[in-house]
């Protein structure tokens, strides 16, 4: 028992963990909780060009449609988050909660009349974080990083076209965009 309060202690109180543990979590809560109410979870979304939608510019990243959804979101946030925390770890909470913002407004301007839920911008965000950190420092880890996600996740980049009705494509794109524009702030 000890050894569990340890590992939950580090995991959700101590940096770096508990910046991937607490939104993971808050993903699997949200996730529970939209199971209860599609109306709830609809209202939680990013609904473009609507006030009612604003708040999804926050809340919308937590919330995911089911457990499938869930699923294919969780470990490349934790994978990608991690590798971006792994990169500068001080300044990873600004740069997540820029992309986060970032995208949600995007899609509040610009993406089509849905509701928008999901982690998925985030994720992308993540992804055009780190090639584009490459891209501007061409270190030879960070290079190293961008080839080691080009061949595990190099196909999410197919999510950015629109091909699949229920699918967010426009907050994939806006979040590669806002990760892009946020290495390119802060690296460029």
């Amino acid at each position: 028992m000890d050894l569990l309060t340890h590992y939950l202690h580090r995991l959700y109180l101590e940096t770096p963990w508990c910046y991937l543990s607490w939104p993971a979590l808050a993903m699997v809560a949200g996730t529970v909780l939209a199971a209860g109410s599609v109306r709830w979870a609809a209202r939680l979304g990013v609904t473009p060009r609507r006030a009612a939608g604003l708040p999804g510019i926050v809340t919308a990243p937590f919330v995911h449609a089911n457990a499938a959804h869930l699923a294919a979101n969780l470990p490349p946030f934790i994978v990608l988050g991690g590798l971006v925390l792994r990169r500068h770890e001080a300044q990873f909470v600004e740069v997540a909660v820029t992309i986060a913002l970032l995208q949600g407004v995007l899609v509040w301007l610009f993406g089509r009349n849905a509701s928008h839920v999901g982690m998925s911008g985030v994720i992308f965000g993540f992804l055009g974080y780190l090639l584009a950190a490459a891209a501007f420092t061409r270190t030879t880890s960070d290079l190293t990083v961008a080839v080691g996600v080009m061949l595990a996740y190099g196909g999410l980049l197919a999510g950015v076209k629109p091909a699949r009705g229920g699918t967010s494509w426009e907050g994939h794109l806006f979040g590669l965009l806002a990760g892009v524009a946020r290495a390119w702030l802060s690296l460029g």
